[in-house]
């Protein structure tokens, strides 16, 4: 294939297969991509790479998968190398395996990991052309997959008319080749045209190959009239018209045949040729299409020569002609999905049956892990609903399955059409659910207070309907959580709530989230006691958390997320994950496992970027922050805030802003800027607990700032609800201590914080209390405390508060002693990805186990150990426990 012009691409390209990595070769039709493409296959070939190949089709039928099975299939023989659960999900996808749904990360992570096995035998080009029309799952791995091949052995190269957002890699633009190439291709298509018919090709091609190409061909053979060279039509509409001059030249029963071509969804010769006798068309019929090179037949499939040929054929058929080549594909393709697809094309009014038939075809794409094939299914199926209740059920659906996949846009759209129509109370609360669902994920209005007592009462009209009740009500005191609801609003939620005559766990769990004051001691005690029950339903283990929280039992709330977690990644519910994590998180943070609540939120982050989920990233990135401040590391801290500041605007809830005012507050709380630190530290009041949890930071800044008064008020309301959380009563404590500037206050809060199961609190108020007695000239006793809060700083990491505790030791007249320096400063090098894998790797696990536990391919896996074993100082994986242990 030639490639006139474009030798700066070539190189570019040539680098590429040298280098390894991803790039998009982008330009409009008919200026080189594919030609291009093709010469950068024939470079890596000679180069002894394998080429994995794979094409978008227009009018494909929306079953899944299909480019992604296309390019994998020669390397499918590898499958059984990968990771069990990856292994199951890539076969799942591809209907070679029963099983549960997959999920599409897994799906990716399994191509990806395919990929790999197959460059360590050998270096693979993976080519994708035009990937404008790859089916919306295959390009999303596509999409996920490029922007990971970091290694020289893999290379990526896809073609596509437009900007794409998935395949977020490198572009290349192609734009009109200079007048040299151009007039150098006329040379070689029709180096004998007159001056004038030259010049005016020339200046009408545009420096687009094709066209000077086609323009050429069609001026010898029709004249300037039949090809329009005396119009101003756009470059792609003058191609057509030149194709479709071919075409009418074409025997009438070849011209219905190519029809019938341009609708196929698959390019399947078999498929082409059975529709084709239904219409008394023949094989002879294929003849005079080859030999006008309108199409190519290679084995048992048909290629048209470029894309706008098909696009001109359906561009040009009647409704009636598009209808009848439609339904004669319906009637021979095996696939029943295909079949219901073609028999949807083919419907120009409603139609119930063609309706149930792709109600079918949506639910096997949801089987298979294809999710945006199932929006479209259920979308067109409630197209072509008779029945308004069936329609809104669709719309329904494809709603929560656009949600669910991270189709944000799609599914606030299909959700506000369902929300019009729907009557029927299953219908409605599941749509209410889905909305509750997007305003805490992307930041839509939720229903009101007021709506959703409408829907409560609708729903309490049917006994049966007491447990869905109490899911919506459950799911409004979520939200007034998660949007500080006012007080008002959350005792009728509570009232409305607590009227329900039922047993479900879930009750319990929303009235523990909306306060009631009468009942808090009550509700505190109970929640505990509902894990068992919920142990199944990891959803409702999240809202425990939630409340837990909200009550300040750490412990049930670490251990509630920590099952969610748990089951979400049994079930394969990748996207739910990220909540669990970002929570838990959170956890280890007020519990002083500063490490490990870093690696939750640094995978939380991770995890909410590969899912589409920007709220769950901008809440995972404040956590991200607030780890980095308490760990000392003011730069990681920062940059984590900035990310939070970019995805501020998908409306993060005020969790979020309170854990990112939180993190500001600690960064200036470290650097001595106290009385930024106070203001920072005034803004995590927008969100109850945080509040609470932040008060004797708070209070610190106060102090130093000289406005103690400031913080008074919120501190007598900590205590009040310090009167069952130990850990409230560590950080009240220690805030009252502060304030009295007298010993006894000190040694409650010491006493308390001991009590408190969290290092971090114990710490920090040995060191206040160091100092304390430091500035009250009792060095001698100064010096206990304050080493004490150094060898606790030192061991969960916490780099700025330990340097304050060493100068104030020095300070005192003692040197510093640092516990275990060179294994802590070892331990504390590896990234929160090498320590999660190190971790899972001293437990025991098997690469290909922790690539299944945290979403990774096993050779990546394989890198992080490669590269921790050097920064802790040992040789090998039998060495990982002792090396992690704490110190």
């Amino acid at each position: 294939m030639q490639t006139v012009g474009r030798d700066a691409e070539r190189a570019a390209l040539a680098d590429l297969i040298t280098s390894g990595g991803a790039l998009v070769i982008e330009g409009d039709p008919g200026i080189g991509k594919t030609a291009l493409l093709d010469a950068a296959v024939d470079d890596a070939r000679r180069e002894g790479f394998r080429v994995l190949r794979c094409s978008g089709l227009q009018n494909a039928s929306p079953a899944g998968f299909e480019a992604l099975h296309e390019l994998l299939h020669p390397v499918l023989p590898l499958v059984d190398a990968l990771p069990p659960k990856q292994r199951s999900a890539l076969l799942v996808a591809f209907a070679m395996e029963d099983g549960p749904a997959p999920d599409r990360l897994v799906v990716s992570l399994a191509a990806l990991g395919l990929l790999e096995e197959a460059a360590g035998e050998r270096p693979v080009f993976v080519a994708v052309e035009d990937a404008q029309w790859v089916d919306p799952s295959s390009v999303a791995v596509l999409g996920f997959v490029a922007k990971r091949l970091s290694q020289a052995h893999l290379v990526l190269v896809a073609t596509s008319r437009a900007p794409d957002e998935i395949l977020v890699v490198p572009r290349l633009v192609l734009g009109p080749v200079d007048a040299d190439a151009a007039e150098a291709i006329l040379d070689d298509v029709a180096g004998d045209l007159p001056a004038v018919a030259r010049s005016r090709i020339l200046s009408e091609a545009g420096g687009n190959p094709l066209a000077l190409r086609e323009l050429a061909a069609a001026l010898r053979e029709h004249g300037p009239d039949r090809i329009g060279l005396e119009s101003r039509l756009p470059t792609t509409k003058r191609l057509e018209r030149a194709f479709l001059d071919r075409v009418a030249d074409l025997p009438e029963r070849s011209r219905r045949l190519l029809l019938l071509a341009a609708a196929s969804d698959d390019a399947d010769l078999q498929d082409v040729m059975a529709a084709a006798r239904t219409l008394d068309i023949g094989v002879g019929d294929l003849e005079p299409l080859e030999s006008t090179g309108l199409i190519s037949v290679s084995g048992t499939s048909v290629r048209f020569r470029h894309p706008l040929v098909r696009s001109a054929v359906e561009g040009a058929a009647t409704a009636s002609e598009w209808t009848n080549a439609h339904l004669a594909l319906a009637g021979v393709v095996p696939d029943r999905g295909r079949a219901a697809w073609h028999r949807a094309s083919a419907t120009l009014e409603r139609d119930e049956s063609v309706a149930a038939e792709l109600d079918e075809a949506a639910d096997r794409a949801r089987r298979r892990g294809a999710q945006p094939e199932a929006v479209r299914a259920y979308q067109r199926a409630a197209a072509l609903s008779t029945d308004v209740d069936r329609r809104a059920r669709r719309l329904a659906l494809a709603a929560e399955t656009a949600r669910s996949t991270g189709m944000s846009t799609e599914a606030v759209a299909l959700l506000e059409h369902a929300e019009a129509i729907a009557t029927e109370p299953e219908t409605v609360a599941d749509v209410a659910a889905t909305r509750l669902n997007l305003s805490l994920q992307v930041g839509i209005p939720g229903h009101s207070r007021v709506e959703l007592a409408a829907l409560s009462a609708v729903l309490s009209r049917r006994p049966e309907d007491s447990d869905r009740r109490v899911k919506i009500l459950w799911g409004a005191a979520i939200a007034a959580r998660g949007r500080m609801a006012s007080a008002a609003d959350q005792r009728e939620l509570a009232a409305e709530l607590d009227s329900i005559p039922t047993s479900n766990p879930l009750k319990t769990v929303g009235l523990a989230l909306l306060h009631p004051p009468d009942r808090a001691d009550e509700l505190r005690a109970q929640l505990p006691a509902l894990m068992p029950a919920l142990a199944s339903d990891p959803h409702g283990l999240v809202t425990l958390a939630v409340a837990a929280e909200a009550r300040h039992d750490l412990d049930t709330a670490l251990a509630a997320w920590t099952r969610s977690y748990e089951r979400f990644h049994e079930q394969g519910e990748t996207a739910d994950q990220t909540q669990s994590l970002r929570g838990r998180a959170g956890m280890q943070l007020l519990l002083g496992r500063l490490r490990e609540g870093l690696t939750d939120a640094e995978y939380a982050v991770r995890m909410a970027r590969d899912t589409g989920q920007p709220m769950m990233a901008a809440m995972a990135h404040a956590t991200v922050a607030r780890a980095n401040a308490l760990l000392g590391d003011v730069g990681e801290a920062q940059r984590a805030l900035d990310e939070f500041h970019e995805l501020a605007g998908v409306g993060p809830l005020a969790v979020a802003s309170a854990d990112a005012r939180w993190a500001a507050g600690l960064i200036a709380l470290g650097e001595h800027r106290y009385r930024d630190a106070l203001v920072e530290l005034t803004y995590v009041t927008v969100h109850p607990a945080r509040a609470l949890w932040a008060i004797a930071d708070r209070t610190e800044a106060a102090v130093r700032a000289g406005r103690p008064d400031m913080v008074l008020d919120d501190l007598r309301r900590a205590e009040t609800a310090a009167s069952t959380s130990s850990y409230l009563t560590a950080l009240t404590a220690r805030s009252r201590a502060l304030l009295a500037d007298d010993e006894s206050g000190f040694r409650t809060a010491v006493e308390a914080a001991e009590a408190s199961d969290s290092t971090i609190e114990l710490a920090r108020t040995h060191l206040l209390y160091g100092e304390w007695l430091r500035r009250k000239r009792r060095p001698v006793d100064a010096r206990s405390h304050l080493g004490e809060a150094l060898r606790r700083f030192d061991v969960i990491g916490a780099r700025t508060f330990a340097e304050r505790a060493a100068a104030e030791l020095r300070a005192a007249g003692e040197a510093p002693v640092r516990a275990d320096a060179a294994g802590s400063a070892g331990r504390k090098s590896l990234t929160p990805q090498e320590l999660q894998v190190a971790q899972l790797a001293a437990q025991g696990l098997s690469n290909k186990e922790i690539a299944d536990r945290v979403y990774l391919s096993h050779r990546t896996v394989s890198t992080h150990l490669y590269r921790a074993y050097p920064k802790l100082g040992i040789a090998g994986r039998a060495q990982l426990a002792a090396a992690l242990a704490d110190r």
